[in-house]
């Protein structure tokens, strides 16, 4: 017997010293409970939700496409053509309250809109031609902007050109060098481009100070969509990216769990919104919590624009997980262990629910998944087929998560 505990405790400690990265997210199907340190790698089930309409905004925000929640006032911008104007809306019932004219640059193509603590940040920088070489963001002093009704302030730019383009001849909708979204930290603009062509997007960032810039490449993400907007939580800690297809299928991607200032290097999820049939052509998104973003779609056919509001706990919050020494003994028991043909899982919490048990190999590779029904104390698993070794047991209920290292011999 104490052959066995050596054993056992021998492969756990040699296992956890040498896999200190994986997927560390529980609700990834490829969740390693060995990893400690999340790499980027997690995958997850295709995933559907509905977008909930908060309010229907005026028409004179018809073609909305920037979104900027800062200081508990919401903010937005009509695209291409329209007047050079800044709306502040009210929040719970998308009325205008404030209207900021832009006094020394036209809306060549505004497209999006950010801000920070001083600042406002206009993207101007919308080319479905592919020929802008007058790409910028204005940047609009937040002290200049006041409480009047009505206000005129001026801007001040930051030009910018992306290095990989070298061919400036029309091509609609026909290259990668199209931008509507974009956030800023750190000092930064993090650019995320339109690309028509190959339905990724590349990750730009420039400086957020005035001047002219070569835009600094950082990486390309394949989106298998447009990218129409962008945002980051003020915690610096999630972001999103809004989008849809050449079909018309809104989606959208949560950036999570990654280094500070490396957005595309931590955890990558997409999520299906409802079609643009029933929720128009969905422009752009802002964070107003840590885990909650509004929504806006510029007009689409006979859907007018409107504000919708999306809670994003459910796949952003922190998954609590419970050991096996504290919680372990309340909640579930798993035995013998050492197993050999069976494993046995025992409820104990006085009040159940059902749950969802799987078990990883070494390598993070699911090898058993069941339910465990409420109804049913106890629960044999047959091992018969799985070879020996260490594995990471994983049971998910919907209050607790339990996790236990098993030894199959």
């Amino acid at each position: 017997m104490k052959q066995k505990i050596l054993l056992f405790l021998l492969l756990g400690l040699g296992y956890h010293a040498a896999a200190q990265t994986g997927c560390t997210d529980p609700r990834a199907t490829n969740f390693a409970p060995a990893a400690t340190r999340n790499d980027g790698s997690c995958r997850y089930a295709a995933t559907t939700t509905a977008l909930p309409s908060r309010a229907t905004l005026p028409a004179e925000v018809n073609e909305t496409s920037g979104l900027v929640y800062t200081n508990q006032q919401l903010w937005t911008l009509n695209d291409s053509g329209n007047e050079p104007v800044l709306y502040r809306l009210d929040a719970a019932t998308g009325a205008v309250q404030q209207r900021v004219r832009i006094s020394n640059f036209p809306n060549v193509d505004w497209e999006d809109l950010i801000a920070d603590d001083r600042y406002l940040y206009i993207g101007d920088f919308g080319n479905n031609a592919g020929n802008r070489r007058d790409l910028r963001v204005l940047r609009v002093p937040k002290a200049a902007i006041g409480t009047a009704s009505e206000v005129t302030v001026a801007a001040e730019a930051i030009a910018f050109s992306y290095p990989q383009q070298t061919n400036f001849q029309p091509v609609v909708n026909q290259h990668n060098f199209d931008a509507e979204a974009f956030f800023v930290a750190n000092d930064s603009l993090h650019i995320f481009t339109k690309n028509w062509a190959d339905q990724q997007t590349s990750y730009y960032t420039v400086p957020a100070a005035p001047g002219t810039y070569a835009a600094r490449y950082r990486a390309t993400f394949n989106v298998n969509g447009l990218v129409t907007g962008a945002a980051l939580n003020t915690a610096g800690t999630e972001a999103a990216l809004l989008g849809y297809t050449t079909t018309g299928a809104a989606f959208v991607w949560l950036l999570f769990d990654f280094p500070a200032g490396h957005v595309l290097q931590g955890n990558k999820r997409r999520l299906e919104l409802p079609s643009a049939l029933l929720v128009g052509q969905v422009e752009a998104l802002t964070f107003t919590g840590r885990y909650s973003v509004l929504v806006s779609n510029e007009r689409f056919l006979t859907l007018p624009p409107r504000l919708y509001a999306l809670g994003l706990s459910e796949w952003l919050a922190p998954v609590a997980t419970t050991s096996s020494q504290v919680a372990g003994a309340a909640q579930f028991a798993l035995y013998p262990n050492p197993a050999r043909h069976v494993l046995r899982v025992q409820t104990l919490a006085l009040t159940r629910e059902d749950a969802q048990l799987t078990l990883h190999d070494p390598n993070g590779r699911l090898v058993l998944t069941t339910k465990l029904h409420a109804r049913n104390q106890t629960h044999e698993l047959n091992l018969a087929q799985l070879a020996p070794g260490l594995y990471f047991a994983r049971i998910v209920s919907a209050h607790a998560t339990y996790s236990q290292t098993i030894l199959i011999e």
